[in-house]
């Protein structure tokens, strides 16, 4: 981003801002204590999304009031003129190529997606804007701003996972609503022969959903919307489930393995919450089968 920024208010300015790199997106927080006028250009073939702070007080985007709560979004080429009051609150910011939001959003979406962000009037949000889906948003932005470095790969990994499949429910466009996908139900048996072939041959169900949509040959969507309508379930909901009956099955069959192994081979970092889960499925501990 080509940015120029003007200080239009008294104060030593003070600008706090934090990130969190991952693979396939960019989070952020940013704190401002004196007004400002920023202008600034999208350079790359991004998004750059703005979550709203708490405070009521008037933002300015392209000369318009921006509405308390409202998601901001800029796609390449797009110029924004934002004018911040003085100590605004903190702002979260994630940055993400189109190229990997595709695979979850959609690629026929994003077009979609961005022509709605060039002509948008920012007097009128053009969001569904779900409360839960950017509460959630930022709880786990912060989490990673705070704790990132410390998380292991594969605990990074979920919440990376989880992070875009919420900043699409986020970004459920109100008047021109993306393309849900409109799949034959052949098609959609297919979509989840070629998924649960591919689960199935799995040994440790290490896997994250875009790999799994990847080998379905659809996007995220795609596949979320085939689970759902023929299985009731998410994929990740599925391989859940999948990943207990099979650590249920060894701690059965195969006393030489411990619990520790089993979860560590099967991705598993929250022990505890994989004994509940594990209980609320069996109805008993991990340690009780495997002692049964």
């Amino acid at each position: 981003m080509d940015v120029y920024t003007t200080q239009i208010s008294s104060g030593i300015f003070s600008c706090k801002l934090r990130k969190f790199e991952l693979p396939k997106v960019i989070v952020g927080d940013q704190l401002i204590n004196t007004a400002i006028q920023f202008h600034a250009k999208i350079t790359g073939d991004c998004f750059h999304i703005i979550l709203p702070c708490k405070n009521r007080d008037k933002v300015f985007v392209n000369g318009k009031s921006l509405l308390h709560g409202q998601i901001l979004v800029f796609a390449q080429h797009q110029e924004m003129f934002i004018q911040i009051p003085k100590n605004y609150p903190k702002h979260y910011i994630l940055v993400v190529s189109s190229e990997e939001l595709a695979r979850y959003y959609g690629s026929e979406n994003i077009t979609i997606l961005k022509e709605a962000v060039e002509y948008q009037n920012f007097s009128e949000s053009i969001f569904v804007n779900s409360y839960q889906s950017l509460q959630s948003l930022r709880v786990i932005i912060e989490e990673l701003l705070n704790h990132g470095c410390l998380l292991n790969f594969i605990a990074v990994m979920n919440a990376q996972e989880t992070l875009m499949c919420l900043l699409c429910d986020l970004l459920e466009l109100k008047n021109l609503t993306p393309n849900l996908p409109i799949i034959t139900q052949s098609r959609q048996l297919a979509i989840i022969g070629r998924a649960l072939n591919y689960i199935h041959k799995s040994s440790t169900l290490n896997m994250t959903i875009p790999e799994v949509a990847k080998v379905s040959f659809c996007c995220v969507r795609s596949l979320e919307y085939s689970f759902k309508t023929i299985l009731g379930m998410t994929p990740k909901q599925y391989l859940i489930k999948r990943r207990l009956q099979s650590i249920h099955l060894v701690l059965k069959e195969d006393k030489t393995k411990t619990i520790a192994e089993l979860t560590k081979i099967h991705g598993i970092v929250n022990q505890g919450r994989f004994a509940n889960d594990y209980f609320k499925f069996f109805n008993e501990y991990p340690h009780q089968t495997k002692r049964r």
